[in-house]
């Protein structure tokens, strides 16, 4: 996998953190990772070097990983070589959906046997009548 370090001239171009990850992620064995750097000055080598540092995570994305877990673990940091396990509620604290779902209104369910079935005729038929409208 060849990966272009450098910071793209056209913003829409450049390499995201995401991108990025998408990129390592594919790759089985370190040896299999080539960096493609300008490197026609020091400064262009360290300025390409830099900008891989400064790639950050969007929130979602953040929120995301959030929800991983070692497993065993109650609280505490541990080691990176940890077997992790997802953790929704995780995820959905992280990214502030506790909050929005408290603040929101429950809406009534309708049980199953209350609704009416729509057959391929009322749907048909009600397209028809959507027609004669227009």
């Amino acid at each position: 996998m060849i990966i272009f370090v450098s910071r793209h001239p056209v913003p829409l171009l450049r390499m995201s953190w995401e991108g990025l990850y998408v990129a390592l992620s594919r790759v089985k064995y370190r040896d299999h990772i080539r960096l493609a750097v300008n490197r026609d000055t020091l400064e262009k080598e360290k300025e390409a070097m830099e900008y891989m540092v400064e790639l950050k995570k969007n929130k979602y994305t953040d929120s995301f990983f959030r929800g991983f877990k070692s497993i065993g673990a109650d609280g505490v940091v541990e080691t990176q070589s940890q077997v992790m396990t997802w953790d929704r509620k995780a995820a959905w604290k992280a990214a502030g959906f506790d909050k929005l779902a408290k603040d929101t209104p429950k809406v009534k369910k309708t049980s199953n046997k209350a609704r009416k079935k729509r057959t391929m005729t009322d749907i048909q038929n009600a397209m028809k009548r959507k027609k004669r409208r227009i």
